[in-house]
């Protein structure tokens, strides 16, 4: 036996990283989990005809499945083998200097005859089973013809082959024949927030609330040696290890201005402050929005990356503030680009408006929220319904007429009858009609976001390639802003490593044009349940996939 085992690939596999497979326009991670450049690859036979079955579909399988089957043609077109030599582990290419092989194995259809079990020819994990064993039999110089004797096989050790997949039941049953399993994958830094929550020396903090600046010099000169280096545009939130040492009078919970927290700036090479969170149009409870903010309000970024939990503001406050700005004639409109992964959008009735509602509603919920808590008639009528209830005399006793008589007639305004709710409804149609378009991703392909606000909402289920084309759509003087959860993702084929959210985190890593941040679990403001929610994931590590 060889001393290199045999990696037999399963489908899902070459689905998920059709990049383990050589070939042009790869993008082969620096680190995955297995290391393979020097391996033996086989690739069964019924891993082929399943991405056969799949090259048409139009989905991110479709197009893994493609590409595969175009780079295990280009290595099979290099010589032509005879049957016998095909069944035989022969060597379809090599790299990496003859050290990394690759083999496309069939199974004879004798082979079972030699096997306790028998799977069919429509069991494709069984046939990927019989694969791992013929390949081990040929390795150790045994006859996969039918014709071995079974007390060989069955006394046979397997261990100079691994199956590399990720289906758990793939797995069980491997394991079951005596095969060795192994999952696949990439080794991923962990994703740049664009955030750093930080403690620092009190000569840093007290330098920064005295100058409203630091030196990158000195922030390093003072902080720990392995402090990691700092990132174009990163912000800090600094603190005192001892709350005893902050300045008399200085709560930075109750800081509405935020001076504890810094950016920092590439050009003036230091720690700036927050420079533009005092026009922005909703009030700053908390230091993630303040971060995202200043992102937003800063003419410097054109891109603003934004991650974080459900319920924390994510898609609310670019919202309010693409309409605020259209209202200033900063933008002549906001362009919604819902990402979440839905059915053929062409098959639902309506025109595309009617199509896309159920996509764009967070946004027009997020307007709705707005309105309502700017519209202090609003909030008082609902205020009044709650305590009193509706009709004539619930309106004379929340007007505080207590007299039999007494009606609430004197108002010189008629009430409206219709609900809040429909009222609500009607000015936020208006608003979308004014300054809000929507439009699916596939039509995003060739628009020019010239002069306007594009709201990439729910990146984490777009893949990169898809996520590349709409970072590419700026056009001039426009902004771009990408939102998304990696806790939250819906789409198949798609996980925390290599979802367009992540993948537009690290391409626009360190740009001066490009501002990144998060929220924590602790700035979830929806709803108190919510907060505790992402919390608990947070803390179990457990992703909704």
């Amino acid at each position: 036996m060889a001393e290199r085992p045999i990696y037999v690939l399963d489908t899902n596999i070459l689905v998920d990283y059709v990049d383990i497979l050589p070939g042009s326009g790869g993008r082969q991670p620096a680190e995955p989990t297995i290391d393979l450049t020097e391996a033996r690859i086989v690739i069964p036979s019924i891993v082929v005809r399943e991405l056969s079955s799949f090259k048409k579909e139009k989905t991110d399988r479709g197009v893994a499945a493609r590409i595969a089957l175009r780079r295990l043609r280009d290595m099979s077109e290099d010589k032509l083998r005879t049957i016998e030599e095909n069944y035989n582990l022969t060597v379809l290419a090599t790299f990496n200097d003859g050290k990394q092989q690759f083999s496309i194995l069939p199974v004879h259809k004798d082979f079972r005859k030699c096997l306790p079990f028998h799977p069919s020819d429509t069991d494709n994990d069984g046939q990927v089973i019989l694969t791992c064993i013929a390949a081990a039999m040929i390795d150790n110089g045994l006859k996969v013809d039918g014709t071995e004797d079974r007390t060989t096989i069955l006394n046979s050790h397997f261990d100079n082959v691994v199956l590399l997949t990720n289906d758990n039941g793939l797995a069980i049953r491997a394991r079951q024949r005596g095969i060795s399993t192994s999952r696949y994958g990439y080794k991923y830094p962990e994703a740049y927030t664009g955030r750093r929550d930080i403690v620092v020396p009190k000569e840093v903090f007290m330098e920064f609330l005295a100058n409203r600046f630091v030196e990158r010099a000195f922030f390093e000169e003072k902080m720990p040696a392995d402090t990691p280096k700092l990132v174009a545009n990163e912000f800090l939130v600094m603190r005192l290890e001892d709350e005893n040492d902050y300045p008399p009078g200085f709560y930075p919970k109750e800081d509405p201005y935020f001076t504890f927290i810094g950016r920092y700036d590439v050009d003036d090479d230091g720690i700036v402050p927050l420079k533009y969170i005092g026009n922005f149009p909703i009030g700053l409870d908390n230091p993630g929005q303040a971060i995202y903010a200043e992102c937003l309000n800063n003419p410097q970024f054109s891109a603003v990356v934004c991650t974080g939990p459900a319920g924390s503001g994510k898609t609310y406050m670019p919202t309010i503030y693409g309409y605020m700005a259209c209202k200033d004639g900063q933008y002549i409109g906001v362009t919604v680009v819902p990402c979440e992964s839905r059915s053929n959008i062409g098959a639902l009735p309506g025109d595309l408006n009617e199509k896309m509602d159920p996509d764009v509603q967070p946004i027009k919920n997020a307007l709705r929220n707005f309105l309502l808590s700017e519209n202090q008639k609003l909030r008082k009528e609902l205020e009044n319904v709650r305590k009193y209830g509706t009709g004539k005399a619930a309106r004379a006793a929340s007007k505080g007429c207590k007299n039999k008589g007494c009606s609430d007639d004197s108002d010189d305004d008629a009430p409206d009858k219709r609900s809040i709710k429909v009222r609500l409804k009607e000015q936020v149609d208006l608003i979308w009609e004014n300054w809000f378009s929507n439009i699916p991703v596939e039509s995003a392909r060739g628009r020019d976001f010239a002069y306007e606000l594009a709201i990439y909402d729910e990146a984490q289920d777009q893949n990169a390639t898809q996520m590349d084309t709409l970072i590419k759509r700026l056009g001039a003087e426009g902004k771009i802003v990408i939102t998304g959860d990696v806790e939250q993702i819906h789409a198949p084929y798609l996980d925390r490593a290599n979802n367009g959210l992540v993948y537009a985190q690290r391409l626009l890593l360190g740009s001066r044009r490009v501002a990144q941040t998060c929220f924590t679990e602790e700035e979830v403001i929806r709803h108190p349940l919510i907060k505790e929610i992402a919390g608990r994931q947070k803390e179990k590590k457990a992703p909704l996939k």
